[in-house]
Formats: C-alpha cells, structure tokens, sequence
C-alpha cells in the first residue's frame, strides 16, 4: 500500500485543498490567508501588523498576503515582524519576499535558523532562505502597541521549533491564543518524501522531546488561561471550519475557536500522547526480545 505524505493525503481527501481560499477575519484583530493547508496569519496590533508564518510560495507576498491586506485595508498599515514557527521550508519559502517588500524583521530561534539550513529537509532551497534579523529567546516577550506576543519554544518537531501567545479581540472580549508551531514528529516509516535520513537515536529523542514540549506548553496554557488553540496548519486546528461556522453566528453566540483551556488541553494532550507512542514505535527495544 502507497503511504502518502501529509500534503498528498490532504489533497486525496479535498482535490481543493492547495486552492487558494477567500481571505479570512477570524478575531477582529486576526486575519489568515493562504490555502486551506498553509499560509499566512497576520495579527492587527496599534503599531502595525506582526505576522505568523508565510506558507511555500516564494510569491507568497503577491498570491496570499498583499489581496488579504487590500481585501481588509491593511495594505497601507506597516509590517513590525514576521514570526517563523520554526525551520521547514513550508513555513519560511514566503519570508524573503515579504522581507524584500515591506524590510519587516523576520524571527525565529537561533537552532532553527540552523536547521533552516542544514536539514535535509530543505534542501536545495538556498536561494530562497529568509535573512533572520531576529533571534528568539525562551519566554521573552516581544511589545507591539497594544498586543505583545509571547515566545515558548517547543522543540521536538524541529530542533528550536517555536509556539508564541498573543491575545485577540471578538467584540468586548479578550481571548488568549497558544499558537502551537509543531504538530507531528517524523521517523522511520513516517517520513515524507523517502527514508527517514536522521537515524534511529534522533527521531526517539526529538518524540520525547516533543512530549516534554506539549507539557511545558500546557503549564503555560494553566498558568495564563490561554482558551483559542492555532496551529500554523489551519486544518491541524479546525480554523477554517470555525471561521466559516462565525460568520453566520447569532449576535451573542460564542466565537466557534474559543475553545477554552480544557479545549486547548485536549489539543496538547493528544500530541503529548502521540509522541510518546511514536517514541516506542520508532525503536525496537521493546519487541521479540529474551531474557537472558
């Protein structure tokens, strides 16, 4: 049986999956672009716009980005930063066009600007590697006007994989968003595109380590009430879905994405609880072995 890459399943399962969609306002103050896999999701602050990620077109800018800003006025609002989530090349192909148009800063961990450009994952994309202007740090907070996005990494899927946190705005009320930057961990017999190439010992080490990122993530989620779970993929998180569902909803009725802090753990504990199966998966200590 012909196993398929995340993207070739995607598309099996919605030939319209890679289509360009309709600009989406998902809070008052957050915007998403792209197709219903990837794109752009852009966050209106009083000091301009910060966005999150920037899809696999290396034309990103002209296809997603610039028609969603004209589409909600943005267009003439100025770009502060670009967060990258972490370093695989579908979150970053669209970064140095952005950077090109509008010299916003581009932000992403110091590991993952060196993943971004020694994995095997991305290779032959050297020409189209964003310039990191900014190096991210554990816990640091980052002020925009009236929004200040928070940083947590979270390595695991990625060596230096990032999640930040921001709130939003529906009406009068304020809702805290954990932006989760990895989903899965790839291994033996889950890797797109070939052989696993990292060997044995990583693809272990980097499942625990996202485990141990999920709770650490869940003890920030407790400590600061984050109740709106995004994810990079939106259809990792059901955005889309959502979106659409909000805006045909009654004036009163709850936002389809505030899902509260239980609704967030639900996420992370799924992920945590994948990892740690994938761990015991990816190694064969546990199977047909004797005492001695």
């Amino acid at each position: 049986m012909k196993e398929y890459t995340p993207r070739e399943f995607l598309v099996r399962e919605d030939p319209d999956a890679l289509k360009t969609i309709k600009p989406l306002q998902v809070f008052d103050d957050l915007f998403y672009c792209g197709n219903k896999l990837l794109g752009f999701w852009i966050l209106k602050t009083s000091d301009g716009l910060v966005l999150f990620d920037s899809g696999d077109l290396t034309d990103g800018w002209d296809q997603w980005l610039l028609p969603a800003l004209q589409e909600f006025g943005l267009e003439k609002e100025p770009v502060r930063m670009l967060f990258l989530t972490h370093g695989h090349f579908d979150h970053y192909l669209g970064a140095r066009g952005v950077w090109e148009k509008t010299g916003c800063d581009i932000a992403l961990s110091e590991a993952d600007t060196a993943f971004m450009m020694w994995s095997v994952d991305n290779r032959d994309k050297a020409p189209v590697y964003p310039p990191v202007t900014r190096l991210l740090k554990d816990g640091e907070d980052l002020v925009f006007g009236d929004h200040t996005v928070h940083v947590l990494f979270a390595p695991g899927h990625t060596p230096g994989c990032l999640n930040y946190s921001f709130t939003v705005h529906d009406g009068e009320e304020e809702h805290r968003v954990i932006m989760a930057g990895g989903y899965g961990i790839f291994g033996p017999g889950h890797y797109p595109g070939g052989p696993y190439p990292y060997g044995v010992n990583w693809a272990v080490e980097q499942a625990f380590t996202f485990a141990a990122s999920m709770a650490k993530t869940w003890e920030y989620v407790k400590e600061t009430g984050c109740d709106v779970y995004l994810n990079p993929h939106p259809h990792l998180c059901r955005a889309l879905e959502y979106a659409a569902e909000n805006e045909t909803r009654e004036p009163g009725a709850p936002h389809g994405l505030v899902i509260g802090k239980e609704g967030v753990r639900k996420w992370l504990a799924e992920r945590f609880e994948a990892s740690l199966k994938l761990a015991q998966e990816y190694t064969d200590i546990q199977r047909e072995y004797q005492d001695e």
